[in-house]
């Protein structure tokens, strides 16, 4: 133990405090995200993204207004529950999210709770500080799970679990013309290894075996801070630092250490010109059992952008080092970016071309897949994209109608892949971690309309192809996400949604090595809600309407239909 905790000392003389000394670094951290070594974004008149086109998870996804966001990306904001409404999104478990608070309500505190079959249970709480001018301040609890039993293609009816807990806290500080954030807590995902090989095993096979073969969890403790100021009335210099720090550890007891800073410049050359520069670092620190290598990535971007009446354009320069113990690797990303205005916005036709440096982190990839094998050393490394060719068209129709339509070929180094784990001591419900260089090539669609304030439409799709170097195919990569929402308020107080998702065929190696294929996944969801009292609403949600049996990675089939009713109360 002295021996780890001397390497640990002398790998932070060596390499994490020069670089603290001469730089800070990075983007937020995030459970849910891929971290990324980011440049610069470049704000544009209209630019919607593709909405989060996630597997069906074997419980229900529950995404509401009313809740608390942990994730990091942007400056607090006082949160408000929205009492008369319920967001449905019936995919993975629950995820939180921030709003601003809306100036015309006062709720400082909420509590919601739901019951679901399957034995899907939902409690969220939040504390939050009375209006202030200056200082803000929320607490906040939430806990959603699942505990039924799903069939699998054998007809066996299987045990699952899949528990989200989180405790946390946050406030704000706003100075004249600078902002403090700052937020800490603690998020625990549990899971089961409920999947198995069904041609090779049966149920019997997997209650036999042990708890460690059988159930993990992963625990993260997290704080991040941030400051922004807009510099002095007279000055045209904006600039913003962030430090994020998290401990991640499984059950298995695998850890990571991540420590993360950042430095950001903006400076106005003339009212049609602007530039800036980010100063970026990464460190990541890994015991013995989870991988043989800790990592540190320094990032340099230094950006120029130029807006004129009829189009804008924007360049950079990313020189990233990523230093994988003790072995430095350079790389340099150039971007080029153009975007024309036709036509009051309505037409806006964009072409980039660029490069990114994708950090891949015990977290990033335990947050997509958390079936990876336990007690095994992981292959942790970064991906690159070397070059990404990008075109499309977007636009605007007032405030009734957006779109955005796109096309993108990249060239990938070391992409990242899931393959069944082979491991004759497993039941073939493990992943292991394999990576290929790659083509891909990616159509994507996103489409918004709301005639009135009542209705509102959301459309989104991506499909991706992909020429693989050494794999045979992209296993459990689907191609196809599809999504078309819609939501209707009658009297705001009533409220109806409802989901239409397709979700691709992939194809998969099974525990023997032979290659199976998965059919496509058809899922459609409902819901309503309604309020009494403006203090109170009740809620009800059927996920999975059509019992589709889609199976998120090979071996694990989701819920058939099921249901939550819930209550929410504000306070």
């Amino acid at each position: 133990m002295q021996t780890k905790h001397n390497g640990i000392r002398q790998f932070m003389k060596r390499f994490l405090l020069p670089v603290l000394a001469l730089t800070a670094l990075s983007t937020p951290l995030s459970a849910q995200d891929d971290p990324l070594t980011k440049t610069v974004e470049v704000q544009r008149a209209y630019d919607p993204t593709l909405l989060d086109a996630y597997k069906i998870s074997p419980i229900p996804r529950i995404d509401d207004t009313a809740k608390v966001n942990v994730k990091f990306s942007y400056p607090l904001r006082q949160v408000k529950p929205v009492a008369n409404s319920y967001r449905l999104n019936p995919l993975p478990p629950a995820r939180v999210q921030r709003e601003q608070l809306d100036p015309s309500d006062d709720v400082r505190a909420y509590l919601r709770m739901g019951l679901g079959v399957k034995t899907s249970t939902l409690l969220d709480a939040y504390v939050g500080s009375e209006r202030s001018k200056h200082f803000v301040w929320d607490v906040y609890a939430n806990h959603h799970g699942s505990f039924g039993d799903v069939k699998n293609a054998a007809g066996e009816k299987v045990p699952t679990r899949d528990m989200r807990n989180e405790v946390g806290a946050s406030a704000q500080y706003s100075f004249r013309r600078a902002l403090l954030n700052g937020n800490a807590g603690f998020k625990q995902h549990a899971v089961r290894f409920y999947g198995y090989d069904v041609d090779t095993f049966r149920l019997a096979d997997y209650k036999a075996l042990p708890d460690n073969k059988v159930k993990q969890y992963f625990n993260r403790t997290y704080l991040n801070l941030e400051y922004e100021s807009a510099g002095l009335p007279d000055s045209t210099w904006t600039c913003s630092a962030l430090f994020s720090f998290y401990d991640y550890r499984s059950k298995s007891e695998q850890a990571e250490d991540a420590l993360k800073l950042t430095l950001h410049a903006t400076k106005a050359l003339r009212p049609a010109t602007t530039a800036g520069l980010t100063l970026n670092t990464d460190v990541y620190l890994r015991n013995e059992r989870l991988a043989a290598n800790s990592n540190t990535v320094v990032s340099v971007t230094p950006y120029a952008k130029e807006r004129r009446d009829w189009w804008e354009g924007t360049a950079k320069l990313s020189f990233v080092f990523d230093n994988v113990s003790g072995s430095l690797k350079t790389y340099v990303y150039p971007s080029l970016g153009v975007t024309a205005f036709f036509v009051d916005n309505v037409f806006m036709p964009y072409v980039e071309i660029s490069g990114r440096h994708h950090v891949n982190t015990y977290a990033s990839l335990t947050a997509e897949n958390p079936y990876l094998t336990p007690d095994t050393l992981l292959d942790i490394r970064s991906s690159r994209n070397l070059i990404s060719f990008i075109g499309g068209v977007k636009g605007k129709l007032g405030s009734l109608f957006s779109y955005k339509l796109g096309v993108e070929y990249a060239i990938v180094n070391d992409m990242l892949f899931y393959l069944t784990s082979q491991d004759t001591t497993s039941l073939g419900n493990h992943f292991d971690v394999r990576y290929d260089d790659a083509g891909r090539f990616t159509f994507s669609g996103d489409l918004q309309f709301q005639p009135t304030r009542a209705w509102n439409f959301r459309y989104a799709l991506r499909y991706d192809t992909y020429n693989m170097d050494k794999l045979a195919k992209p296993y459990n990569r689907p191609a196809l996400d599809m999504r078309l929402s819609g939501a209707y308020n009658l009297w705001n107080k009533l409220n109806f949604y409802a989901t239409f998702n397709v979700y691709g065929g992939y194809t998969a190696l099974d525990f023997t090595g032979k290659e199976v294929k998965r059919s496509r996944g058809v899922d459609l969801n409902l819901g309503t809600s309604y309020s009494f009292f403006n203090s109170s609403s009740v809620f009800i949600q059927l996920n999975n309407v059509m019992a589709s049996r889609y199976q998120v990675y090979n071996g694990y089939p989701t819920y058939g239909f099921n249901a939550m009713l819930g209550y929410t109360c504000t306070f």
